[in-house]
């Protein structure tokens, strides 16, 4: 990393701008969260080995004493499946999970069903997905799970009752299928994500980094993976790195919600110039967006500008944002300094829900950006 400072500081050895030591701090706040992600990523590729080793030795076992049985009843039919079973099966492929579009999920679901009783698997899976287009929760949860006890290893309808799940805040019963997808294909991508999404949403964060690291060099995922990550980090009071996480996914996916996420995170680092402009940034795409501009109240009264306070509270009051969180701290009269930044506020409730819990907006914006990433 090479830093370069101007010609007129060269013979001053008092003060270097705080423009440098900000830059700097920046560079090493990246650094710091690619190489924790790094970390994780050799971690998860270390338990893959482990497991794979682990299952390599217990077929081992099971044929040596399969072929040992054989050797002493048949000699001959021993010799030939020895020299067979050197041989691999073409075509053997890993078990990543290509994107399925969405007229073929169906299809793929119904393909990897082995099991007889084919028909009722496939009547149970069409009326699953049409009562849930009716809003017929209850219904179409028994179906599908009546399909998965049909089809235990079905690792594309796990993934899909998971998702269903998880939009339905049933949270438990969707990790329960995400762990059983996870036990059969440990390197599906569409399990990885959602099981990583649902143990950071529970403040598992050990847990769920190993999985989202796997993720990281898939573009399309990497940003929702940042914004995971980002946001464990501020659980974890970490700003710098939950900052550095943020402007990650941002680099892949401009929205107001990172732009005030990442203010967020200057703010909490009492940072509260580089905040404002962040907030500012958020609301140059959305002036209507109540939490921003009501941080950015808090932030000029930090820097105890009071007429820019007074007009940032108003501007979020003017908004009429329905389900923002300032209302909770904020009313015609006067406005109440909140534990921490607004979108970490409920990380001291008992039931954190760190990913859905907390502002309406940001719930809304991760379920649906996490839903694209794998439409059925």
């Amino acid at each position: 990393m090479l830093i370069v400072f101007p010609p007129s500081l060269k013979y001053d050895t008092n003060d270097v701008p705080t423009f440098y030591e900000d830059h700097l701090l920046e560079r090493v706040s990246l650094l710091e969260l690619r190489l924790v992600q790094v970390v994780e990523q050799l971690a998860m590729a270390f338990e893959y080995i482990k497991r794979e080793s682990s299952a390599f030795e217990k077929d081992r076992a099971l044929l040596q004493t399969f072929f040992e049985t054989i050797q002493k009843i048949n000699p001959e039919l021993s010799e030939i499946l020895k020299a067979d079973s050197t041989d691999l099966p073409d075509g053997k492929k890993g078990n990543f999970t290509p994107n399925i579009a969405p007229d073929q999920f169906l299809k793929n679901i119904l393909t990897h069903h082995t099991n007889p009783n084919v028909e009722l698997f496939t009547l149970l899976i069409k009326d699953g997905v049409n009562l849930l287009a009716n809003n017929e929760e209850k219904l179409a949860f028994r179906n599908l799970e009546r399909a998965a006890l049909l089809s235990p290893r079905n690792v594309p309808l796990k993934n899909f009752i998971a998702e269903k799940l998880f939009q339905a805040d049933k949270f438990d019963a969707a990790e329960k299928y995400l762990k059983s997808a996870f036990e059969i294909e440990p390197r599906n991508e569409k399990t990885l994500l959602l099981l990583g999404a649902i143990y950071a949403d529970f403040a598992e964060a050990e847990k769920s980094r190993k999985l989202l690291s796997v993720l990281l060099n898939d573009q399309r995922k990497a940003w929702c993976v940042n914004y995971i990550w980002g946001m464990l980090a501020a659980f974890e009071a970490k700003w710098t790195e939950s900052v550095a996480a943020f402007k990650e996914a941002g680099k892949l996916f401009e929205a107001p919600e990172i732009y005030y996420l990442i203010g967020c995170g200057y703010f909490e680092s009492d940072n509260y110039n580089a905040a404002l402009l962040n907030f500012q940034k958020a609301n140059s795409i959305d002036p209507k967006f109540a939490d921003s501009l009501f941080m950015q109240s808090l932030a000029y009264k930090k820097l105890n500008d009071g007429k820019m306070e007074e007009k940032a509270r108003l501007a979020a009051l003017d908004s009429n944002e329905k389900g923002a969180q300032y209302l909770e701290f904020l009313d015609a009269e006067k406005q109440f300094m909140p534990p921490f930044a607004l979108p970490f506020a409920h990380f001291e409730k008992t039931e954190k829900h760190l990913l859905t819990g907390g502002s309406l907006r940001l719930n809304n914006f991760f379920r649906g950006h996490l839903s694209k990433l794998f439409t059925f």
